[in-house]
């Protein structure tokens, strides 16, 4: 997640094995991944990162690179392979189960569905190579350990914001015309989520200041969806919305493609794990809010976590401070902060987005390269 434009270009060509991953014809991409040839031709030990799909990108363009970089550079013997499951869990246990053939020493799992993503941990387990869960972990199985940024505290931090412009009046002092839209359904992202949102406005829910007007979970948290979802919810209210509160950039987008489809202006708060449309649309103030994740520090706690692994040691102490049930077991889980980011009258938006770069989750160039803030003053003075 360092700074500059040409890193992440690099680490777009690097991860076309992930893209292809997402066929399940291995000839569409000159063959997988997982053949049990790659281990005696490198020589090295394999770790595979499972990524869940091309949504959200962070997995492809950021997180991955991040984290073959942070492990490699830990103990150069080992090799960091990549494969995307495409949403589907049977792809990814197939995956799971080519890399386990190939003599991999640990999977570094995204699940596709951690709904239905147990076979994966099973087989894992049965073959006693180490699994260590990645933000949107697997459920109902064995694990070595797990990363995540705390899903209930992000939920809780656009609750708590969210609730603090309700409370100063920005949507009128009549009951507001609440639209949410969560994440998919059955993840524990989606119900901590949801969880920590709850908590700050379920009292505003029950005495009536919130009327929830539409809610919708939206399938592998896919834009697309988010975007059909806003439209059946303006259609169903005749646009008589007075905000929108989503769980991350992906729904956001979606729902401002719905807003800009039907010519109407509705507030969309709720962004997190942040995504260039995101900041971009912060910038030309279509989004209010973002949750701001470093991805290349859940990425370097990956690499630490599964070098124990892989060495047989105990999860790394300074990390993993915190057990999370999964369905089944209690998994080790390092839990990393987040910072919440939101646009203020009289402010310029982008000294509210310099944070996120300054993260280096994405630089300005990146920001400002022929998006919808493109044209915004904040572009036009830091790329010209």
């Amino acid at each position: 997640m360092m700074q500059v434009s040409s890193r992440r270009k690099g680490a777009r060509f690097a991860f076309m094995a992930i893209i292809c991953g997402l066929s399940l014809v291995a000839s569409a991409c000159g063959g997988d991944d997982g053949g049990s040839g790659d281990n005696a031709s490198s020589g090295k030990k394999l770790v595979y990162f499972m990524a869940p799909n091309t949504t959200p990108t962070r997995y492809i363009e950021q997180d991955g690179p991040d984290f073959k970089k942070a492990l490699e550079a830990l103990d150069p013997d080992i090799e960091v392979k990549f494969v995307n499951g495409g949403g589907d869990s049977a792809t990814q246990l197939a995956q799971a189960n080519s890399a386990i053939s190939a003599g991999a020493k640990a999977l570094v799992v995204v699940a596709a569905d951690p709904n239905t993503s147990a076979g994966l941990l099973q087989a894992a387990d049965a073959a006693k190579v180490p699994v260590i869960g990645y933000e949107n972990p697997p459920l109902n199985g064995p694990m070595y350990a797990q990363v995540i940024f705390d899903p209930y505290k992000v939920g809780l931090q656009q609750g708590d914001y969210f609730k603090s412009q309700v409370e100063a009046g920005a949507f009128g002092d009549g009951p507001v015309a609440l639209a949410r839209q969560y994440g998919n359904k059955g993840d524990v992202y989606t119900t901590e989520m949801l969880r920590g949102q709850n908590e700050a406005l379920q009292p505003l829910i029950d005495d009536g200041t919130l009327d929830v007007v539409c809610e919708d979970y939206i399938k592998n948290w896919d834009p697309a969806e988010a975007q059909k979802a806003a439209e059946q919810c303006l259609t169903k209210t005749s646009s008589k919305v007075d905000v929108f509160l989503g769980f991350y950039d992906g729904n956001a987008s979606g729902i401002i493609a719905a807003l800009q489809g039907k010519g109407v202006k509705i507030p969309v708060y709720g962004g997190q794990n942040p995504e260039l449309t995101g900041l971009q649309y912060m910038l030309t103030g279509e989004q209010q809010d973002d949750v701001l994740k470093a991805f290349s520090v859940e990425a370097e706690a990956a690499a630490k976590i599964a070098l124990a692994a892989i060495n047989g040691e105990d999860p790394p102490s300074d990390l993993v401070q915190d057990s999370v049930n999964n369905g089944t077991n209690d998994i080790p889980t390092a839990k990393l902060d987040t910072t919440l980011i939101h646009l203020e009258d009289g402010k310029d938006p982008g000294e509210v987005v310099q944070q996120a770069v300054d993260l280096g989750i994405f630089t300005w160039e990146q920001i400002c390269d022929g998006g919808p803030a493109a044209d915004t003053p904040t572009c036009k003075e830091k790329v010209g």
